[in-house]
């Protein structure tokens, strides 16, 4: 419902009782939503003795004596005739007399609302500007959170990186080491057999420049390899690899253990300690 300058049209007073009445009665009543557009003051006080009633008002643009179209919540309107007829150029001592006219307490109520007015354009645009910041912390925020997983992830890559390192490092050293294990294994049984005293044995003989010396030297190392054991009965040498039922010492574990199985081409051995069934390599085991 809207009701357009409610009791105008007569005496003011008059008109301004007859119209708080009516908008009360409407109250009362239960009614839809009303708006009563009035000049009459005592109206804008409903507000302030019936909670169900709320002032508005067109924001006006005194300096340019033009509406804004802007509808200012919780503020009544003012009237700017006076200040609008000295701005369109009324002599100044007509003006001054409307202004006593008007009265003391009259002006004094334009005053408060000019205040209200301008605490409210003041209140609207802290709010604005703290919505602004409010935007700004919550994107600062979220920038703040990927930048924090952005450094955890690189930390674990990172992480990753240097153990991956450290694995590859140690393969390859300890895939040198078992290198040179078999290489000094191999050397050691091709220059203490008795096939390589043979070997340097025809070699001596069919060369020009062998000496006596030589010779001797040859044959003593040959009565020397042929007394030991091993060389003399190379079928009571030990294994180079453990077989299976050996019992062998896991340094490891401090435990013995017993051979299950070998595979001589991996350097690894499996083996039993109590209940446990393990792959190792040579290397990590003793006879």
């Amino acid at each position: 419902m809207a009701g357009h300058t409610v009791g105008a049209g007569t005496n003011p007073l008059e008109g301004a009782a007859l119209g708080m009445s009516l908008l009360e009665s409407f109250a009362k009543s239960g009614a839809a939503l009303t708006i009563a557009t009035t000049h009459h003051g005592e109206l804008k006080t409903l507000k302030y003795s019936n909670e169900v009633f709320e002032n508005a008002c067109m924001e006006f643009d005194e300096v340019n004596l033009k509406p804004t179209y802007k509808i200012l919540w919780g503020i009544p309107g003012r009237s700017n005739a006076i200040n609008i007829a000295e701005r369109l150029g009324l002599p100044s001592s007509v003006v001054d007399d409307a202004r006593e006219l008007y009265g003391a307490g009259s002006a004094q109520i334009d005053e408060v609302i000019t205040d209200m007015e301008c605490i409210k354009k003041k209140y609207g645009d802290l709010l604005q500007e703290a919505q602004n910041n409010l935007t700004e912390s919550k994107n600062l925020y979220e920038k703040l959170l990927l930048a924090r997983r952005n450094i955890i992830e690189h930390g674990r890559r990172q992480r990753l990186r240097k153990v991956q390192e450290v694995a590859n490092a140690a393969t390859t050293a300890r895939s040198n080491l078992h290198q040179k294990g078999r290489e000094l294994r191999a050397s050691t049984i091709e220059y203490t057999s008795p096939s390589a005293i043979d070997r340097m044995q025809r070699a001596g003989i069919n060369s020009n420049n062998r000496t006596t010396a030589g010779k001797k030297d040859l044959m003593a190392l040959r009565r020397q390899i042929s007394s030991t054991s091993d060389i003399s009965q190379p079928q009571s040498e030990e294994p180079l690899f453990p077989t299976v039922g050996d019992t062998v010492y896991v340094s490891s574990f401090g435990k013995k253990a017993t051979v299950l199985g070998v595979e001589p081409s991996k350097d690894e051995v499996i083996v039993r300690v109590g209940s446990i069934k393990l792959k190792l390599k040579f290397t990590d085991i003793m006879r």
